[in-house]
């Protein structure tokens, strides 16, 4: 089979990087691609290449619109693409010349609704991939969804790395003007698909440059997004009655909490702190309705208690032995 698969590219502010991202996607070993180029108002030379782009190659589509952020100009892409599939790439990153074709196939293989691949995260344009294995595994919805909570955490929340049926997005858009707008959307994704594929093969290059959200280190603003999503991911769960996934996000928010609040108490931040702190406390009654280990239970009823000395027992149980 050869179907359209409509390749989403958001473009702002990535003059640097936006040949290398392109280039990657045309000498794609997989040809029958909508390439749809998202410019999100750049104030620099952006516009102007992918222009260039739409006429050197019949598969380029530009479009241009007011800066409206990450998650706008996604949705954009995704109200004009034709493709069977959708694919998402972050303009300052790259991939391999094989990334389509294999995520295609495993599809195909493998009767997934989303395949999804492994990435090397690299501020190295050298950066030499592992020889690719073909190893893959096949996830139910809610096994994939378990993956949210495990090491495979970062490749399964975000949006790029991965190849949907398109229909998946017939009434999921990503959330616009939200930081972390992955967060928000991608279990809804999982939940509508039947079957994933996860491959361990190293297709997509990550980009981590320092003015990135990632590479930007701790920010109220970003941990705040991360808070809200997890709610309001925990709130699905529970309408959906997938109890432990509900109380797998509500641990979750307990560290996310728990780690923000002690950034702002040893720095010193500048921040009124009043309102996370009594949702923090308003999350112990979630957590005392979930099903958790005896010993998380302890640590978090004491926690709310005494965080100082928990804090303390927890960084000496840390340390190595003499």
């Amino acid at each position: 089979m050869n179907e359209l698969i409509s390749f989403i590219i958001p473009v702002y502010k990535v003059e640097k990087f936006l040949h290398r991202c392109i280039d990657s996607v045309l000498r794609q070993s997989y040809s029958n691609l909508e390439i749809i180029l998202v410019d999100d108002g750049s104030p620099d030379t952006c516009g102007a290449i992918c222009d260039q782009y739409a006429l050197l190659d019949k598969r380029v589509h530009v479009i241009h619109q007011e800066n409206g952020g990450l998650s706008d100009a996604r949705n954009t892409g995704i109200e004009i693409a034709k493709g069977t599939y959708l694919a998402f790439l972050d303009s300052d990153d790259w991939v391999h010349e094989s990334y389509i074709e294999k995520l295609y196939t495993l599809l195909q293989k493998t009767h997934a609704d989303i395949s999804a691949c492994s990435f090397i995260w690299t501020s190295d344009e050298q950066v030499t991939a592992d020889e690719p294995t073909g190893t893959y595994t096949v996830y139910s919805n809610t096994e994939a969804l378990a993956l949210l909570y495990g090491e495979l955490y970062i490749p399964v929340v975000v949006a790029w790395g991965k190849l949907y049926k398109a229909e998946l997005f017939d009434d999921i858009r990503f959330p616009k003007g939200k930081l972390h707008e992955d967060e928000f959307t991608t279990h809804k994704l999982l939940y509508k698909a039947k079957t994933v594929v996860f491959s361990t093969d190293q297709l997509l290059y990550y980009w981590q440059r320092s003015d990135s959200i990632t590479g930007l280190g701790f920010n109220l603003q970003n941990r705040l997004a991360v808070i809200q999503a997890l709610h309001e991911r925990a709130d699905f769960f529970q309408e959906k009655k997938l109890f432990a996934l509900r109380d797998s996000t509500y641990r979750r928010l307990f560290y996310t909490y728990k780690a923000l609040l002690e950034y702002i108490s040893d720095t010193s931040a500048d921040s009124d702190i009043t309102e996370i702190a009594d949702e923090f406390i308003r999350l112990r009654e979630k957590l005392r309705l979930g099903t958790y280990s005896l010993k998380f239970r302890i640590f978090y009823e004491l926690y709310y208690v005494m965080p100082g000395v928990m804090n303390a027992i927890f960084s000496l149980s840390k340390k190595p032995k003499a």
